[in-house]
């Protein structure tokens, strides 16, 4: 347990702190970006295979499929994003068009949800029962020391970074 803590301690400094230090560089490249992302899925496939305690099988037949989840969310948020982006930077969008885009903001979580929808029945072909129903509270927990560690390191003093 101990040693697994370490590990998660490591591995999630050495991705903030690559994050840190590209945000206070100005903007990523698109190399960069790319792999800072890769770092950040590679270390939540390992907090992952932790957390469900997976087999190197289930890690070999999961993480393709999860990854590509991932993906297709992605590029809905993506999507999104450029659609709130093209309205709010005009000043000459309707009434119409400013409430497509709302639409298509409220409407992303529905779409998420039929994509891990989708996925869940992959997932339940890999997965036991008591890991599938773990899953989504492990990503949170990700999420969480990961938004959490990055809180702590803009806390610290410029000359400690």
């Amino acid at each position: 347990m101990f040693k697994r803590t370490v590990l998660t301690i490591i591995l999630l400094l050495s991705v903030v702190s690559f994050a840190s230090a590209a945000a206070q560089s100005s903007v990523l490249s698109p190399d960069d970006r790319q792999r800072w992302l890769s770092e950040i899925r590679n270390y939540k496939h390992d907090f992952l295979a932790r957390e469900l305690d997976l087999s190197r099988e289930q890690q070999n037949e999961f993480f393709p499929l999860y990854d590509e989840m991932e993906d297709r969310i992605e590029a809905l948020n993506a999507q999104a994003r450029d659609i709130e982006a093209n309205v709010s930077e005009n000043p000459d969008a309707g009434d119409l068009e400013i409430l497509g885009a709302a639409y298509s903001q409220f409407e992303l979580k529905k779409l998420e949800g039929e994509i891990e929808l989708e996925y869940y029945d992959k997932f339940k072909e890999i997965l036991n029962p008591r890991q599938l129903l773990q899953l989504k509270s492990a990503e949170k927990l990700f999420t969480r020391q990961l938004v959490n560690r990055r809180n702590q390191m803009r806390q610290q003093p410029l000359e400690q970074k």
